[in-house]
């Protein structure tokens, strides 16, 4: 392909691959190695903006690869016991007031989590990149000073959330710097950003993301990691629905 047909067609805003195949594939398995792991702990705060109002919520949680399992509980004063089971692809939310159990599925999996933009659907996606999606190398781009590989994934299945992602990789540590998340038949429907990436034992991880539902009118929500820690040895039966209502 010529440089000026490049150019055109990236002036229009389309897609130009220009390196398919082997180099996708390893970027793809170098993020998938990057974010595994057997066990994990974290301490977060969640801070939802909607318009001009703020939420802010704080978790703590648990993971274990093994499984695909995840527990979350929430401690802020207005969430305070509010807990959240995954076992590989299903989710249980706690209510203490109501002292029950609800399972999240159907139309509920769209919805944000604690009114976020984080959706339910988005915190059940287990398989790694490599088996959800097919990739191809686009254009080099710098994100945040960083120079990035930028890589198109295209959904293999249809029953995946987002049929069409676009991530820019840092070149040196192989995380995603931003996200762009796409419906079919080609709507952006979010945005992330991955920052403060730092070093824990020998992966690379993000302390802080930023996503953005472009379907809600401003609206933005913040993770912020205080504490993570990985490969550690967990609570017994934390990832039981009996743990839940502790």
């Amino acid at each position: 392909m010529c440089r000026s047909l490049t150019f055109l067609l990236l002036a229009l805003g389309l897609t130009v691959p220009v390196w398919a195949g082997d180099k996708a594939l390893e970027i793809v398995r170098r993020i998938d190695s990057n974010e595994s792991f057997k066990t994990e702990s974290f301490q977060a705060t969640m801070t939802i903006q909607k318009g001009s109002r703020t939420l802010t919520k704080v978790f703590f949680g648990f993971g274990q690869r093994e499984g695909r399992k995840s527990f979350m509980e929430f401690t802020n004063p207005e969430d305070r016991g509010v807990k959240y089971l995954k076992l590989d692809n299903e989710m249980w939310i706690f209510f203490p007031d109501a002292d029950d159990v609800m399972k999240i599925s159907g139309h509920m999996l769209r919805q944000g989590m604690m009114g976020s933009d984080l959706s339910y659907e988005d915190m059940l996606e287990n398989e790694s990149l490599e088996e959800r999606y097919q990739a191809v190398l686009l254009q080099d781009e710098t994100v945040d000073n960083r120079a990035c590989n930028v890589v198109e994934l295209t959904a293999k299945r249809p029953d995946l959330t987002y049929e069409r992602q676009k991530i820019f990789v840092d070149q040196e540590r192989f995380v995603p710097l931003r996200l762009e998340l796409y419906a079919r038949g080609g709507r952006l429907l979010k945005r992330m950003s991955q920052e403060e990436v730092t070093r824990i034992g020998d992966r690379w991880v993000p302390l802080r993301i930023t996503i953005q539902d472009l379907r809600r009118k401003d609206s933005k929500t913040v993770v912020a990691f205080q504490e993570i820690k990985f490969d550690v040895a967990l609570p017994k039966d934390v990832f039981t629905k009996q743990y839940l209502m502790r």
